[in-house]
Formats: structure tokens, C-alpha cells, sequence
């Protein structure tokens, strides 16, 4: 009897398992929540020339989500080091991955969270998660010192991550599982519940997230086994003892008088009473410590009403914060593309002083830069006239707002009783704006000094500028990062900007950076999903647009890449493939233009080896081709066809065709180079020579005919 029982348990233990393997191939482990206290001074941190990776990861190691995407990807880039300790510190998994990805994991969590479900129960039971994950981290970390465990780093960051997979099943079923499970209590009736609703439970998540990012088996280990009876753990690993205990002492039942738990620490971990709780109450004030330092409210028992309005207040500003934050990127983003787009000193310039008007309202401004061989700044002249390069200060404090600024390395401005009586170059600076008074901005990279952005203004902009001084921070590093960039890779040594070395930066940031908006979209997108029932047939348009937009960054990516532009091989149906792209360009391509499509594809044709997304990227460019050569009422033919043999090798067909006026000779002649097309000023002429590569790379042909009755795109692609 006791074998078939264990049989049973078996089971039913794999059966978990595996429903937690799926839950977590559609669950993006990169969404999971976090506390807007947390992100915020992230995200000040990220922005700051000064940044450190101690302080970087003194944030990531008191969020349970942050932590884990820091390890995903981590994982995914395939940094981890072959270290003796199973779960890497959060500052080795930077200096893996570098200080512009943490920004990325940084930005993109802000992103997220603003666009979640934001109410008041979700709020109060993420918050709750944090506390708990954060003092049994902080209780597994005193008890593996007081035992002599060879890794208490490592006991408390399983300590951190032990209930991560409470986070999954939420972020999975984000109503279900808030509203049943956010208010109980961890004991065996809520595992139950947890086992029956969804097949599986927080335990097995986590464990299978933790062993396919590559952890320690003895760490997953301590996350399956944190709610398991003494009796099942006598000889287990000593951290899946340490974990099991810390997650009793640390849970809101727990009270001081809990023999349970006591005898349990003595039996497993030889731990008195009186020393556990002398370690939980130093655990308890060091979760304070964060928790005042982050400015989390923690619920205490007996609040009153006024208490929890005055809380429920000061999380919704948090909000509002938090909003601000995203509104910044969104504006930068803006930034870097305008600033990608200047062609010439004098465009930069005048990009900039567009966009301090755009951004800030300011009519008015100078630039100085720093000139180390003189040590001075130096206006940047703006007009024709070049009589504003005759201003230059040396960097002296005291000499001028501007350069206090730099000194200092702050933001300065002069309706302040230190600059009551300015100096002769600032009042000529200021007379030179026409402004009552100046709002000086540092730009400093790796705190070396780039120069100085000057704002004329009145009193009265200053109280409003005062208010969005993030924003201007930001912006200042922006500027600061294109002249470093344009001065580091001044080959001539004259001074001068280069602005093929600018281009080629600001292409790398603004491919790094582009990950942002397409990350506000995919959000909007998941958010339409949660409200649309599963059997809506929209469910399926979205999954196409998400995957387009996957499909956007894997080809904006290939900017800073090699050559080489194919991605993973993998195998496709094609008939399926130009299906779906087709049913999403009707309602959006085709309805604009009043244009008609009649498919025939070959239902003879196998799944082929190639990359899906270059063949998306050929076909949706000689699809929009011809739309655009296209008048109204205009007919486009798209065929497939087996079994095409050239020179003895098999191969297949994919056929484009339009009934169009054709393509002029003198143009055909020259098709696939990229030069300037008849399409208008928006059309860079280079979409059939992103085809005809994409082709090549692929090793097949691409030809075309074209006459006054239309044109036809006929691709060869081989089967082997």
C-alpha cells in the first residue's frame, strides 16, 4: 500500500513539474513586478556619471524580480563564470553583462510596471512578497553565518528568490491569483488550493526557473523543499535545511511563541530558541532599514484609517513618479533619434537648440565646451557670425555660474543669493539671451568634463525647470555623450566634430535604446490580450503584431552586428508564414490603398530550413513595393510553387506580381542598388537591396520582369 502511495506522490510530483515547465515557457520571467520604491532610485542610479556596480547591486539585492531578470539574462547571454559559489553576487553578474544592459533590464522594468495592473490589492500584495522574500533572505543569511554554511551570500540570495514563483503564477494568472491567494496565509490549505487551481505550485515554479537558468541543484533544491516537515529533510543539504527554517521564521504567522518552529531549527540546524529570535529581530530591523530607505510603508497591525489613506496616498505618488520616469525615456528616445539624424556640426546644433524648445520651453541657449589643453570652456558658436567662439572661460571657481557648474557637477541657477551679484561674463551671458538670468547644466562623461549647457530664462521658468530637473540631467548626458564621442575620435586633433565617429555612436545608443518604445508597445499589446477573451479571434492578430515587433529589434539589432544578417535556422512553413503576414497587411496595408491580393500557394510545399524572420523581411518588402507602385483598385498576385529544378538542384518558388504601370528601364537596370527612388522624399530606394542580401544569404535567386501590364518578383530559394 505504502508503494502504490509513493507512486501516486511521484506522479503527481512530475505532473507538477511539467505543468511548471510550461507555465514558464509562456510566462516572460523579464515582467515580473516590481515595487515603483525600487525602481525609482534605480533608475537615478542608472543615470548618474558617478555609477558603481556596489551601489547598482545594493538595489538588485533587495527585489526578488529584479534579481531574477538580472539572471535571466544573464543566462540568455551565456555570461555566467565558472564560479565555486552556485548563485553568482549580483556584482559579478554585472560586470558580466555591463552597466548598459542593467540600464536596459532598468528602463524596461520602469516601462513594464507602469503599463501593469496598478490597484490597490496587486500594490499590497507585491509589497508583502518583498517584505517576506527580503527577511527570509536576511534570516537564511545569519543562520548559514552562525552555522560556519561556506556560502552565506549564496543562502541569502536563495533566501531572496525562494517564493519567485509566487511572482510567476501571478504575473500568469494575474486576477485568479491575486484575489484568492494575496490574503492567506502559507500553510498546507494554501498549497492546496495553489495545486488544484493550477496544477502546480509556486515550490515547482521556482524550482524550474532556477534549474533552467542554470543554478545550483542544491539551490533548486531549497526552493522545492522551503515548506517541507522536518521529518522529509533530516539529511537533506544543509541550505535546503537553512532556507526551510528561515521561510517558517519569517512568514506573518509566525509569532515568538511557536514551538513548532523552534524544535524544527533545533532538530535540523541545532539553533535555540532564544539565538533564532535574536536573529530574526536584528533581520526584522535591517528589512526596516530598507524598507525607510526606499520609502516603503510597511503595514504594522492595528493602523488606523487615517494612517492607511495617508499610505495609500503616498504609494499613488509613487505612481506619479514612477510615470514622470517613463515619460523622460519616452523623450529621450525622441532625442537620440532626432540627434541621430544631424549631418553636419551645424545640424547637431540646431537639433539640440530645437529640442531644448520642444522639451523645456527655452527660446535661449548657449554651449561650452571643455578644452583640457587650456583648461577653459569654450562657446560653441550657433549663427554664421562665429563671434560667440570668442567667449572662454577659464575653469576656476568662482570666475562664472557656468563653470561652478562643472566644478561642481551639479545643475546651478542664478536667482540664488550666492549669484545676487554676478560677475561681468555672466551678466554679458545673460544680456546675451535676454533673460532675466541663467540655468547652467553640466555634461560630464565618466566624470570627465564635456562642458556646459547654458538656458536663458526668467524667475519664473526657473521654479517651473526646477521641477522636471531629472529630465534636464538627462538631457545634458545625452548632449554630453554625443560631443564625448565626436571629440574621443577626433583623428585630425583640430577640434573639429566628426560626424561620421557621432553617427556611428549615436546608431550603436539608439539601437541599444530602441528596445524602449517597441517595450511601451508590446505592453499596450499584452494589456488589449488581458482584456480580450482567449477565443477572441483578435488573440491572434496580437500574437502576429508581438512577433513583428520581436522581429523589428532582431533587425535594428543587426545594425551593430556582423555582416552576417540571417538569424537562428529553423524550420518554416512558408505557405503559413506569407498567410499571416497577408491577413495582418489587409487590415492595414491593403485597406489604405484599396488594394487587392489573391494568394495560391503550393499546399506541396515542406516546412524548410531557413530563418523565419528574413524570409518575413523579403516578403513584406516586395509586398510593400508593390502596394506603393500601385494605383487604387491595384491587384497583386502571391504564388508558391514545389518542385523547381535549376541546373539539376531542387528548389522552390515564392512569386510576387502586380499589375502596376512597371518598372522604367533606366530603374531596372539598376533595381537592386540602393539609389534614390520615384516614390518620394520618405523612400530611402534601399528595400529591394535588403531583399536581394537577405536572398543571397539565404543562397538563392531573385529576379524580376516588368513591362506596362505589371511586375512580377520571383524568388528561388534551395531545399537542401
Amino acid at each position: 500500500m505504502d508503494h502504490v502511495v509513493e507512486q501516486n506522490s511521484s506522479r503527481n510530483s512530475m505532473s507538477m513539474r511539467n505543468k511548471a515547465k510550461k507555465l514558464l515557457q509562456k510566462t516572460d520571467v523579464d515582467k515580473l513586478p516590481s515595487l515603483p520604491h525600487i525602481l525609482l532610485p534605480l533608475l537615478k542610479i542608472c543615470h548618474n556619471e558617478s555609477i558603481s556596480y556596489e551601489d547598482l547591486a545594493d538595489i538588485l539585492s533587495k527585489d526578488p524580480a529584479l534579481y531574477i531578470k538580472l539572471q535571466s539574462v544573464c543566462f540568455r547571454n551565456g555570461c555566467h563564470i565558472n564560479s565555486p559559489v552556485p548563485l553568482e553576487k549580483p556584482e559579478q553578474l554585472l560586470k558580466n553583462l555591463g552597466i548598459n544592459t542593467l540600464k536596459s533590464i532598468a528602463t524596461t522594468s520602469a516601462v513594464q510596471q507602469f503599463f501593469s495592473r496598478n490597484n490597490h490589492e496587486r500594490n499590497e500584495f507585491i509589497k508583502q512578497h518583498w517584505q517576506h522574500s527580503l527577511l527570509c533572505a536576511a534570516v537564511a543569511e545569519s543562520i548559514a553565518e552562525h552555522i560556519d554554511y561556506q556560502y552565506p551570500e549564496e543562502a541569502y540570495t536563495a533566501g531572496l528568490l525562494h517564493d519567485i514563483g509566487q511572482l510567476i503564477l501571478e504575473s500568469a494568472y494575474p486576477n485568479k491569483y491575486t484575489t484568492t491567494f494575496a490574503q492567506l496565509s502559507e500553510d498546507d490549505y494554501f498549497h492546496d488550493l495553489e495545486s488544484d487551481e493550477f496544477g502546480t505550485t509556486h515550490q515547482h515554479v521556482g524550482t524550474e526557473l532556477l534549474k533552467k537558468h542554470g543554478s545550483h541543484s542544491f539551490v533548486a533544491d531549497a526552493i522545492q523543499y522551503h515548506h517541507e516537515p522536518v521529518e522529509a529533510i533530516l539529511d537533506a543539504h544543509p541550505l535546503v535545511k537553512i532556507i526551510n527554517i528561515a521561510n517558517q521564521l519569517s512568514t506573518a504567522s509566525f509569532n515568538d511563541e511557536d514551538k513548532f518552529v523552534f524544535d524544527a531549527a533545533e532538530e535540523l540546524l541545532g539553533l535555540s530558541a532564544p539565538l533564532l529570535l535574536e536573529m530574526l529581530n536584528k533581520s526584522r530591523e535591517r528589512v526596516k532599514r530598507f524598507a525607510l530607505e526606499l520609502e516603503i510603508d510597511l503595514e504594522v497591525d492595528g493602523i488606523d484609517g487615517d494612517t492607511v489613506k495617508q499610505i495609500s496616498s503616498k504609494e499613488q505618488y509613487k505612481q506619479i513618479q514612477l510615470a514622470e520616469q517613463v515619460k523622460n525615456i519616452a523623450l529621450l528616445d525622441g532625442l537620440h533619434q532626432h540627434l541621430s539624424c544631424a549631418s553636419g556640426e551645424k545640424s547637431l546644433l540646431a537639433v539640440i537648440k530645437q529640442q531644448i524648445g520642444i522639451l523645456f520651453g527655452v527660446d535661449q541657449s548657449l554651449l561650452f565646451l571643455y578644452e583640457a589643453g587650456n583648461d577653459v570652456v569654450r562657446a560653441v558658436p550657433v549663427d554664421d557670425t562665429g563671434r560667440q567662439n570668442d567667449l572662454k572661460i577659464p575653469l576656476i571657481q568662482g570666475r562664472s555660474l557656468v563653470t561652478d557648474a562643472l566644478l561642481e557637477k551639479q545643475t546651478l541657477h542664478s536667482f540664488t543669493d550666492k549669484y545676487q551679484h554676478p560677475t561681468v561674463i555672466d551678466q554679458q551671458l545673460t544680456g546675451l539671451t535676454e533673460h532675466e538670468g541663467l540655468i547652467c547644466l553640466p555634461m560630464i562623461v565618466n566624470n570627465a568634463a564635456v562642458g556646459v549647457m547654458v538656458f536663458g530664462i526668467d524667475e519664473t521658468q526657473q521654479s517651473t525647470l526646477w521641477k522636471q530637473l531629472p529630465l534636464l540631467n538627462h538631457f545634458a548626458n545625452e548632449i554630453a555623450h554625443t560631443f564625448s564621442a565626436s571629440h574621443g575620435n577626433d583623428e585630425n586633433g583640430d577640434g573639429s566634430i566628426d560626424m561620421s565617429k557621432i553617427l556611428e555612436t549615436r546608431v550603436r545608443e539608439v539601437v541599444h535604446e530602441v528596445g524602449n518604445p517597441l517595450s511601451i508597445i508590446n505592453n499596450y499589446l499584452e494589456i488589449l490580450s488581458f482584456k480580450l477573451e482567449d477565443s477572441n479571434p483578435a488573440q491572434s492578430d496580437i500574437k502576429t503584431i508581438k512577433s513583428e515587433i520581436e522581429r523589428i529589434g532582431s533587425i535594428v539589432r543587426q545594425l551593430t552586428e556582423p555582416t552576417n544578417t540571417l538569424g537562428e535556422v529553423t524550420e518554416v512553413d512558408i505557405n503559413t508564414l506569407i498567410a499571416d503576414l497577408t491577413h495582418v497587411f489587409q487590415t492595414s496595408l491593403f485597406a489604405a490603398h484599396d488594394i487587392q491580393i489573391s494568394l495560391d500557394l503550393d499546399d506541396r510545399l515542406a516546412p524548410l530550413l531557413s530563418d523565419a524572420n528574413a524570409l518575413k523581411q523579403i516578403y513584406t518588402n516586395l509586398v510593400k513595393n508593390a502596394v506603393e507602385a500601385l494605383p487604387a483598385n491595384g491587384q497583386i498576385m502571391v504564388y508558391t510553387q514545389d518542385q523547381v529544378n535549376v541546373d539539376g538542384q531542387e528548389h522552390l518558388e515564392i512569386s510576387v506580381a502586380d499589375d502596376g504601370p512597371g518598372i522604367q528601364p533606366d530603374i531596372l537596370s539598376s533595381l537592386f542598388t540602393p539609389v534614390e527612388t520615384t516614390k518620394g522624399g520618405e523612400h530611402a530606394g534601399l528595400g529591394l537591396t535588403i531583399v536581394r542580401n537577405l536572398v543571397n544569404e539565404l543562397n538563392g535567386s531573385i529576379s524580376c520582369r516588368s513591362s506596362d501590364k505589371g511586375t512580377s518578383f520571383h524568388i528561388l530559394l534551395p531545399k537542401k
